[in-house]
């Protein structure tokens, strides 16, 4: 970790393909754009809070279909092609990349390098720049946000909407519609895990399979495993 006065920056190298990189600026992309955290994207996902982390900082290095399909669905991508370079000719020769992620006091800034061995120099490939996820500069809005989702997602236990298992991104999307606002994932994130402690009555549980985790009643989660 190289460190200067308030900021610090991390280094992650990478031996891959140009695809896997187009693939990786992608996503990345596609995440900042909506100003989305890496653990948001993974709730909706329904993948574990880790997952993108460990995709941004190449500890994750395969990235399956279905992946990149779930994370096309749960952003609302446009298309496909926003996703997956389609129709471009790429190397399948492997180069060294570099990606270094600065951290400053209210941004972080992606600069992703193919490394020249041989000439002994770094060419960048792209460089991205993100908010600061774990500021919170509205912490009123906020409070207010966390209270409507909850009353909401109350009101809708009582209508048997849990009886059944639902997926993070359709609950995300239901409290959206329905309370008429874009409602930050995180703040959804919060709430369910109240839920997942809350009254025998009220309380839900956190169901996983293998293509993720879903949401449902702990009084119909045994039907939901057996299905």
């Amino acid at each position: 970790m190289k460190t200067a006065k308030n900021q610090k920056t991390k280094v992650y190298r990478r031996r891959c393909e140009e695809l896997d990189i187009l693939i990786y600026y992608r996503m990345l992309l596609q995440r900042i754009s909506r100003h989305l955290s890496p653990e948001e994207v993974s709730f909706l996902m329904g993948k574990p809070l880790d997952f993108m982390t460990g995709i941004e900082t190449f500890k994750i290095k395969s990235i399956l279909a279905f992946d990149l399909f779930s994370m096309y669905r749960v952003l609302e991508v446009n298309s496909m092609d926003s996703m997956m370079p389609f129709g471009v000719e790429l190397s399948s020769q492997k180069n060294l990349y570099e990606l270094h992620v600065t951290t400053l006091a209210d941004r972080v800034i992606y600069d992703m390098y193919k490394v020249d061995v041989e000439q002994d120099q770094k060419i960048i490939e792209f460089k991205l720049i993100d908010i600061r996820h774990d500021i919170d500069h509205y912490k009123v809005s906020t409070a207010d946000e966390v209270e409507k989702i909850r009353i909401f997602l109350n009101e809708k236990i009582g209508a048997g909407f849990f009886n059944e298992e639902r997926q993070p991104y359709e609950i995300h999307a239901l409290c959206c519609v329905e309370l008429k606002q874009y409602m930050q994932p995180k703040n959804l994130m919060l709430v369910l895990d109240e839920l997942l402690q809350g009254s025998e009555d009220a309380r839900i549980v956190r169901h996983q399979t293998e293509y993720g985790f879903g949401y449902v009643l702990t009084a119909h989660a045994k039907s939901t495993e057996n299905k």
